[in-house]
């Protein structure tokens, strides 16, 4: 097995991080799926979370919220619920 290691700031981790954890992925599974995959006709967890209007109003205030103030959250139900989904 290989390792692949890149630099981003604290405030990217924390976008993709926010991303993985609303399509239920880990991570790397995450970045994985948006590198590897061929594009698909089948619309992915994210872009079914986005194309509703007020989820991605909550998705972008969660990706925007000073690092300082942000929640982490366990799964994917530890999201729903506090987003009320």
């Amino acid at each position: 097995m290989s390792r692949l290691s890149i630099e981003i700031d604290p405030e990217q981790h924390r976008q993709i991080k926010t991303l993985a954890t609303f399509s239920g992925m880990s991570m790397k599974d995450f970045i994985l799926s948006k590198v590897l995959t061929p594009s698909q006709k089948e619309m992915d967890t994210t872009d079914k979370l986005l194309s509703h209007p007020e989820n991605k109003k909550r998705l972008m205030e969660a990706i925007n919220t000073p690092t300082e103030d942000y929640v982490t959250f366990e799964s994917i139900e530890e999201l729903k619920n506090a987003l009320q989904i």
